[in-house]
């Protein structure tokens, strides 16, 4: 690990993390649970813990983890359609122990980062990364057509109206990325734009990435399947949040779910402020909340029970112990 935080992505002076940016962090990942939590009377709160149904937090930890280790095969996949270096277990141990360090490093991209630097040494710079994109972009199309799909069956007027065409715009640009990154005729005038601004060092790189992500145009049996488990993890988490809420509330709401849960994860995932979307994630399920009417104290029990899956995350931390022992032996 020590080797991997060396890398030029973390000691760059222009790319570490600076102080004002982690105590920033930390303010935007305390501010809503403050504020959300000062609103709801304890007394409340107690009750409505007591009334949820004892099967919601296994479901959300059995389905959160299962959407994990789809995630991992699903990235295992892209690799595979070039290299057979990189074993499933040992994709899976990858990418739970990046999923752990994202604990404490703000943007998801950076999880992307992490993973793909260990595996280049594997299989490769140029399959890893090249993988790394298809995973990401695929990933992205799939949570904007959940969300489109459950956006078209909402009840009229749970969303204000120009939410339903911004997420269209949207979905529509993330298509096009996507049909762009496996073209070259589609993608050349990106091309010159960027070799005017990328110094000539990268260059050569970025040309032998993009050329390996043109070539997943010849594995479409890899990329049929990606998108199948890539619609599998998506329905698990939103599945997941579906029956927390079931057993928190009493009601099923798997349109509404749908609707939210994907953009939620998209925005608080995106931002580069705080670790693992802490904070925002919290922020916008609170709007979804007051959205669809639910009380104050069941969003307070969901924040409660819906943190629960983080620890999912730590177990990233074998692996990382694991590979620590064997270094030292």
């Amino acid at each position: 690990m020590k080797r991997l935080l060396r890398h030029p992505v973390f000691t760059d002076k222009r790319k570490r993390f600076r102080i004002p940016r982690i105590v920033a962090g930390i303010v935007f990942s305390a501010a809503p649970f403050c504020i959300i939590f000062r609103k709801i009377d304890p007394e409340k709160l107690f009750t409505a813990l007591g009334a949820v149904s004892w099967w919601s937090l296994p479901a959300l930890l059995f389905f959160s983890f299962t959407a994990m280790v789809l995630q991992g095969t699903r990235w295992w996949i892209l690799i595979r359609a070039f290299t057979r270096q990189l074993s499933w277990l040992r994709a899976l141990s990858l990418h739970f122990t990046s999923s752990f360090y994202s604990l404490f490093i703000p943007n998801s991209t950076m999880q992307e980062v992490l993973r793909s630097v260990v595996a280049s040494k594997h299989v490769g710079a140029v399959v890893s990364w090249s993988s790394a994109w298809v995973n990401k972009i695929t990933g992205v199309v799939a949570a904007f057509a959940f969300s489109v799909a459950g956006i078209l069956f909402l009840p009229a007027g749970t969303l204000p109206p120009k939410v339903t065409g911004v997420v269209g715009v949207l979905f529509v640009i993330m298509v096009i990325l996507l049909i762009v990154s496996f073209s070259k005729t589609a993608s050349r005038p990106l091309r010159r734009l960027a070799s005017k601004v990328i110094p000539p060092s990268l260059q050569s790189f970025i040309a032998k990435l993009h050329e390996g992500i043109y070539q997943f145009r010849n594995k479409t049996a890899h990329l049929i399947v990606t998108m199948g488990v890539t619609f599998l993890v998506q329905f698990s988490i939103v599945f997941a949040i579906t029956l927390l809420i079931r057993g928190i509330t009493g009601r099923f709401l798997l349109v509404e779910s749908l609707a939210f849960i994907p953009l939620i994860e998209m925005i608080s995932l995106a931002q580069p402020f705080t670790p693992n979307g802490a904070g925002v994630r919290e922020a916008l399920v609170a709007i979804m909340f007051s959205r669809l009417g639910l009380s104050q104290e069941q969003l307070g029990v969901y924040i409660i029970l819906a943190n629960m899956s983080i620890f999912l995350r730590l177990i990233g931390a074998i692996p990382v112990v694991v590979d620590r022992v064997r270094h030292r032996k």
